[in-house]
């Protein structure tokens, strides 16, 4: 492949392999490290999001339940009393900032039907159930965009209990409300659902891969001037002294003794500058016997 080439063209050629081999390498480590950020950053808002969530259920069924219960006892208050109907509320007052972000409590036998679990996290849920996982947290695709998730298990509490017995068990007004077919059940401490937060990716590997490029660019640049820095430096302290001594040695195989071989650097072509300054003596000599 090199047989053929200039010892310029060589190294430029040899030279440009290494840049193709090592932009590759870097890039490919460089969308990895960002990619590995991006999981980060996302795992980071995931649980901050998830803790947000569990601390006002947490709160509701500490503080505010019983408050209702013990002054309202009749009276129907989901608002105040029931931790999902809560949290699914809080999450469409966020999603309205944020509408790229869901916070979703998803079952396989929910009472309201827009928490019915689709395909990967009704999955979930039975690893849950099975004991296979205690939680789970990844990438995932959810209508044709990438999302990383974290998910984990719900289970069914005392609090739970009193709305998903049975319907004859429920409020009148809740089972008049979400009808008697899905949401009861329920047995105290099954895994009966999941809170996921799902947190899109696409912004941030957008960012990940605009960085990405601008390291590419960066990095060619950087190359194409070192391209440029070597290729002066083989020019003027290679390409040329080699020529220099060229030029002279076939002036003097034709005959021209008064041309000298004058190499400035003191390397391998200083060596073979005066390798042939030997070779010329010699010649001379052996011409000078010749004539004789």
């Amino acid at each position: 492949m090199f047989r053929n080439l200039t010892i310029r063209k060589r190294i430029m050629a040899i030279l440009a392999i290494v840049y193709v081999i090592s932009l590759s390498l870097a890039v490919g480590g460089g969308y990895y490290v960002l990619r590995q950020d991006t999981i980060r950053e996302s795992n980071e808002k995931t649980e901050i999001f998830s803790a947000a969530m569990s601390s006002s259920a947490a709160y509701l069924g500490s503080a505010i339940r019983p408050k209702v219960l013990e002054y309202l006892p009749e009276t129907y208050f989901p608002e105040a009393t029931v931790g999902i109907f809560m949290l699914t509320t809080i999450a469409k007052t966020v999603q309205d900032q944020y509408p790229e972000y869901i916070y979703r409590i998803a079952s396989p036998n929910p009472l309201n039907p827009e928490n019915l679990a689709n395909e990967w996290e009704e999955q979930t849920i039975k690893k849950f159930e099975t004991g296979e996982m205690e939680s789970w947290r990844g990438f995932v695709e959810r209508d044709g965009k990438e999302y990383y998730a974290v998910a984990t298990p719900m289970s069914a509490g005392q609090n739970c209990i009193w709305c998903h017995d049975t319907p004859e068990v429920a409020h009148p007004k809740m089972v008049e409300q979400y009808g008697t077919r899905s949401g009861y059940g329920y047995t105290l401490g099954d895994v009966v659902g999941a809170r996921i937060v799902y947190v899109p990716t696409d912004v941030a590997l957008a960012q990940a891969k605009k960085k990405l490029a601008y390291f590419a660019g960066g990095f060619s640049l950087f190359f194409l001037l070192a391209l440029i820095a070597v290729d002066r430096i083989i020019v003027s302290s290679v390409v040329r002294p080699i020529e220099n001594i060229v030029a002279v040695a076939e002036d003097i195989s034709r005959g021209k003794m008064d041309r000298e071989f004058e190499v400035k650097s003191n390397d391998e072509i200083k060596a073979l500058a005066d390798a042939f300054k030997r070779m010329k003596v010699s010649l001379a000599k052996a011409m000078d016997i010749l004539r004789k």
